[in-house]
């Protein structure tokens, strides 16, 4: 969540509740793996039988809350620490059974947070998350406000500023120079999910998704990108075309991704993505239609990947989360090794 602080409050710091400075804007740098399913770590433990609620679990009966399930994301809201916590929640059988190391953790840290706990049946955790896979636990959070970005600003003394609808954000790149996200009307969850993977991985700022037509940052989207959405900041766009006409002004390359070449629109490989002395923004477009026109006539490049066999026609792309992956690996800022 980003609270509205201002610029002399601290370079890049916010505000918690008791007026510490916290810096939940920078993503951690290292994060660790945490795989589903049952580990060849895990060891058999006596059976006990836990009592259960005979509460239904509702997902927003808090104003502004939702419900986290899956081990990574539940476990990365913990050691986040940027949402209001309300409830853990977690299927009492999976005790006296093959118990997830990692639920050892996750119960542990949410004892240690104050975090009410409560023990619940499959069958009602299963309703709760509408079936989707949710590893035995969930977590009912506040929301993460989305905030709508309004400038990129120019990069000069190792920071650069970002504005919203609300204040002015102060930001230090985690690489030599910034690297931004941003998303033309993206709407499935799962490639959401995974983008946000992979840019937190790649040592992206931020990302930038359509206000309109692209997909919100629901729990699905936390689940798909392993938890990753509690660790990058997700900012909408009313008017991206004129987002990245203002930040070429400043100083952007901005890097649309697009199919084979297209008439009258020549595109590079990855290759020229090496050597950049300049922040960047990558741009990825519509599962069915790509990037919008006038986005791509904004852009400083297009860079497509090239198809290395005779493939069907059909088959001119790939999938936009395989292809941000493969962007963002591809990206060398001048000076970094």
């Amino acid at each position: 969540m980003l609270p509205c602080f201002r610029r002399d409050v601290c370079r890049l710091g916010l505000k918690d509740k008791i007026g510490r400075v916290t810096n939940p804007l920078l993503a951690a740098t290292q994060r660790r793996e945490y795989p589903g399913g049952f580990g060849k770590g895990a060891k058999r433990r006596d059976r006990v039988k836990i009592p259960t609620s005979n509460a239904a679990v509702r997902p927003t009966d808090l104003p502004d809350s939702e419900l986290l399930y899956g081990i990574a994301p539940v476990l990365a809201a913990l050691n986040k620490g940027s949402r209001e916590i309300y409830k853990l929640y977690y299927r009492s059988d999976n005790v006296g059974d093959v118990f997830h190391h990692k639920m050892e953790e996750i119960l542990s840290k949410a004892r240690e947070q104050g975090v009410q706990i409560r023990p619940i049946s499959k069958e009602k955790l299963a309703r709760a998350v509408a079936n989707n896979i949710h590893q035995g636990v969930a977590l009912k959070v506040s929301k993460i406000k989305n905030h709508m970005l309004l400038g990129l600003g120019q990069f000069k003394d190792g920071q650069y500023e970002v504005s919203t609808g609300e204040d002015v954000y102060v930001y230090e790149p985690r690489r030599k120079y910034p690297l931004w996200v941003c998303l033309d009307r993206i709407q499935d969850q799962y490639n959401l999910g995974s983008i946000m993977r992979s840019a937190l991985f790649f040592g992206a700022d931020g990302i930038i998704v359509d206000y309109k037509e692209g997909c919100e940052p629901t729990p699905q989207v936390c689940k798909a990108s392993a938890g990753a959405r509690e660790f990058i900041p997700c900012f909408s766009s009313q008017n991206m075309a004129d987002l990245l006409r203002q930040a070429k002004e400043n100083g952007w390359t901005v890097v649309s991704t697009t199919a084979r070449d297209a008439e009258n629109k020549p595109s590079s490989t990855p290759d020229c993505l090496a050597g950049l002395d300049s922040p960047a923004i990558v741009v990825l477009g519509n599962e069915g239609f790509g990037i919008r026109e006038q986005i791509i006539n904004s852009s400083s490049m297009n860079v497509h990947i090239p198809v290395r066999a005779d493939t069907p026609e059909m088959f001119d792309s790939l999938n936009v989360g395989v292809a941000a992956a493969l962007m963002l690996s591809a990206i060398r800022f001048a000076g970094e090794s």
